[in-house]
Order: structure tokens, then sequence, then C-alpha cells
């Protein structure tokens, strides 16, 4: 027993030691502030997602049908002013359902084919947004998902909303400062992450397309296009 209490004292007087050598860092004293920045401006481009929805008893003609149509479409589109180049294929599907009887609330056993086939367009021509819409109605799609404004070059957008993030965030933390009666030092950290307000949309659906319907062209408002930049900064506090 006495001499397991010497290894044990022995133990201890060396710990004791080697803490009161150990240097600290004593890490300083810091204001941290967050700002934000939002910058608008109005949109030079629509994004319009338009197409046709048929169904068929035999596939083939399904698939026929539906590629005439669209192609009518899209040739619509075009005289309307929009580029071929700014029309892309998002979706296409071809699938067989049941037939179900609402007479007699059962399947018939009787199959159709339903095609899908949706084509997005840029329109760089706000103005002819409507004349768009009702010329791809008039031509065959009886299907129009969305449409969606938007600034094709945001990096002025993000520029503006940065610098207005970043002056709030100085704001703040020299008004932290003067509260706590503290001096800003030198800065030491400085983060950024960036958000944006959805654009203003609408949909338009409209099932005449391709039966001799025409659609008069509708009302469309791009409203306004907005991006926001959040900065958050952490300055020392000179004593």
């Amino acid at each position: 027993m006495k001499r397991t209490g010497i290894i044990l004292l022995l133990v201890i007087t060396a710990m004791t030691g080697m803490a009161m050598g150990q240097d600290y860092y004593e890490y300083p004293a810091t204001i941290s502030s967050s700002g934000s920045g939002t910058a608008g401006a109005e949109p030079d481009v629509s994004s319009v997602v338009f197409g046709v929805n048929i169904t068929r008893s035999e596939p083939a003609v399904a698939v026929n049908d539906a590629a005439q149509l669209i192609e009518s479409a899209m040739a619509a589109a075009r005289g309307e002013g929009v580029a071929g180049a700014d029309m892309q294929t998002t979706s296409y599907s071809l699938w067989v359902q049941e037939i179900w009887d609402d007479y007699d609330y059962e399947y018939t056993g009787e199959m159709e084919y339903v095609v899908t086939h949706y084509v997005k367009a840029d329109i760089r021509d706000i103005s002819s947004v409507g004349d768009v819409l009702a010329a791809v109605v008039s031509a065959g799609a009886n299907s129009i998902n969305g449409v969606s404004f938007y600034v094709e070059d945001t990096a002025s957008l993000y520029e503006e909303a940065r610098n207005r993030a970043s002056e709030h965030a100085r704001d703040k933390a020299e008004q932290l400062a003067d509260s706590f009666g503290v001096t800003l030092g030198e800065i030491t950290s400085i983060s950024e992450w960036t958000n944006y307000y959805p654009t203003s949309g609408m949909a338009y659906d409209n099932y005449g397309g391709g039966l001799g319907y025409y659609a008069e062209s509708p009302p469309v408002t791009p409203g306004a296009y907005s991006v926001t930049v959040e900065v958050s900064v952490t300055y020392e506090i000179i004593q």
C-alpha cells in the first residue's frame, strides 16, 4: 500500500507540473452580424411549357398523332418569333391503360394508349407571350403546364444585392459595437449565401387545341424578378 501511494503521488505531481507549464490560447472577443440585400429587375425572358396529351386505341396511331400535333405547335411558335434553338423537349411518355366504363362502373377489358409530349420554349419578346400561347393551342397543343418569367443575365443583380447585404451587415456590426461601447477590429471571417424570390408565373390550360378551336391571346403579367444575397461577417473587438 505504501508503494502504491508513492507511485500515485508521483503521477499526480507530474501531471500538475505539465498543466502548470502548458500555454493556453485565449480566443479574441468578436462581434458577428448578418445582412441581406435584394435587387430586382423587369424580366426579359419568358419560359413556356406546352404539349400534347392524347389517347388512341392503337400505340402507333397515338405516337404518330402526338408527333404531328407537337410539330404543328412548334411550327406555330416559330411563326410567332420563337427560335428553334430556344425550344427543347422536356418530357415524353407512352403508356397503356384499361378503359373504364363510367356507366357500368367496371373495366371493359379493352386497352387504350396515351402519349404525352411536352416542350419548353424560351420567349425573348415578352410582349408576344400571349400570342405564342394562342398560336400553339390553335395548332394542336392541348396542355400548357405553366408560364414563368426571369432575367437571363443575373450577374449584375447579384452584385448589387451582395453590395447591399455587405453594407447591411457592416452597419449592424457598427451599431452593436456602439451599443456596447467597444471598437471593431479586423474582420476574421466572411460568409455568403444566396437565395431568390420565385418569379411570377401563370398556368394556362386549354384542352380544345387540335380540334379546330381558336384560342384568343390570353393576358399575361411578367411581374418582377428579384434575387437575394445574405452576408455574415465577424469582427474582432478592440478592448
